[in-house]
């Protein structure tokens, strides 16, 4: 494949990422529009940052099979199409329920092409380059909500349908998409090698093997990130050395370093190979440990940091291994795994976080950081045990 053409398929492939987690876009719009509707419920309106996660679920599950029946480009391009038709649909109409049905249907659009922003890059590439490009789709989601969040507190200045129009931003994302990637013809032009596609496998044969404990541990990881975003603000003020604002502060650093630490990723995945998924849970749970023992806002933005760098360790490790076991042609289905383990840690979060504030007998953050730090590294250690999937296991 020539430079460019190389160039164009990155680019592509890494487009769509921006687009994963849009759907908390409007969420600064709830205030006005509470003030616009005021006969419905205020958790209605707060659902209409939630309800795409619903659909968002339902149609990873689908993608797959829609994916054999369209194409995966064609399917791609369908659910960015869909993103930019139910994105815009709040800003010309007067209906809740309406808007409402809008934001469910995006999340279908987001569905159909989530699992295959990480598959697609392990039908395309092999090899280190297979995880440098998952280090780089890492880091383009926490830019992609930079992005995202700078535009609608711009947005938002106009009105709250103004904020809507964010999803404009589907089109370009369409664009590239189209142009860049070709129709489902994988980018190692070698015969031989095209001919090398596993035969399928069903969801029950992948969910016996290795792909399940990578599942638990995108699941538990994805638990860890959110313990982070939502304790940090109460950590900081109950140890009495920052306001409200400085967590706002963490949370955009935590978010700066976990884009570095995706674009760093390769590097480190050629220096350390599979130990970096202990190594990076470890070192994850020892700043949040030391989290919970800060006194001073500049060890805490500086802990924070440790901690985005070495979880971005995580997620393209897990995702790249999916596809190793999974095989040729099973791509989407092992990634569709794995972000149905995200969104299930994502819900279960609060109570879990709950149930083991019952346990230690704190709800306070600083007691439950230190608590999940533990856990953290008990997990961290056992996964020094995995060993590189073998043939014979992705031929499993």
């Amino acid at each position: 494949m020539k430079k460019r053409s190389r160039w164009r398929l990155a680019t592509a492939l890494l487009s769509i990422s921006v687009l994963l987690t849009s759907a908390n876009a409007v969420a600064g719009t709830i205030p006005l529009m509470t003030a616009k509707f005021p006969t419905v419920p205020l958790s209605q309106i707060e659902s209409l940052t939630t309800i795409p996660s619903l659909s968002i679920l339902i149609f990873v599950v689908l993608s797959n099979p829609i994916a054999k029946r369209l194409g995966n480009k064609a399917t791609v391009l369908l659910g960015v199409l869909i993103v930019l038709i139910a994105g815009l649909i709040p800003t010309f109409v007067n209906s809740f329920w309406l808007i409402l049905a809008s934001r469910f249907l995006l999340g279908a659009g987001v569905g159909l092409f989530n699992a295959m922003a990480y598959s697609l890059i392990s039908t395309y590439y092999e090899g280190t380059q297979r995880q440098t490009m998952m280090g780089y789709q890492g880091s383009v989601i926490p830019l992609g909500n930079i992005l995202m969040f700078l535009v609608s507190s711009f947005l938002i200045g106009l009105g709250w349908r103004e904020v809507y129009l964010y999803y404009l931003i589907a089109i370009p994302v369409f664009l590239l998409f189209w142009w860049g990637v070709p129709n489902d013809r994988p980018a190692n032009e070698n015969s031989d090698q095209q001919q090398t596609s596993q035969p399928a496998i069903s969801l029950g044969q992948l969910l016996k093997g290795r792909l399940m404990i990578y599942a638990l541990l995108v699941l538990f990881s994805m638990m860890i990130a959110q313990t982070v975003v939502v304790k940090i603000s109460g950590l900081i003020l109950a140890a009495g050395y920052g306001k409200i604002a400085d967590g706002s502060i963490a949370l955009a650093i935590l978010g700066v370093a976990t884009m570095i630490g995706g674009m760093l990723y390769g590097q480190v995945f050629k220096l350390i190979h599979r130990f970096i998924l202990p190594l990076g849970l470890i070192i994850a749970a020892i700043a949040l440990f030391a989290l919970s023992r800060s006194q001073s806002l500049g060890l805490t933005y500086t802990l924070t940091v440790i901690a985005g760098l070495s979880t971005s360790l995580v997620g393209p490790y897990l995702f790249a291994g999916s596809a190793e076991i999974a095989g040729k042609g099973n791509e989407t289905l092992a990634s569709s795994i794995l972000i149905v383990g995200i969104n299930i840690g994502v819900f279960i979060t609060p109570y879990t976080l709950s149930g083991l504030s019952r346990l230690i007998g704190s709800d306070q953050p600083a007691s439950i950081l230190a608590a999940v730090s533990v856990v953290l590294t008990v997990i961290g250690g056992l996964t020094f045990l995995l060993k590189e999937p073998d043939s014979a296991e992705k031929s499993n």
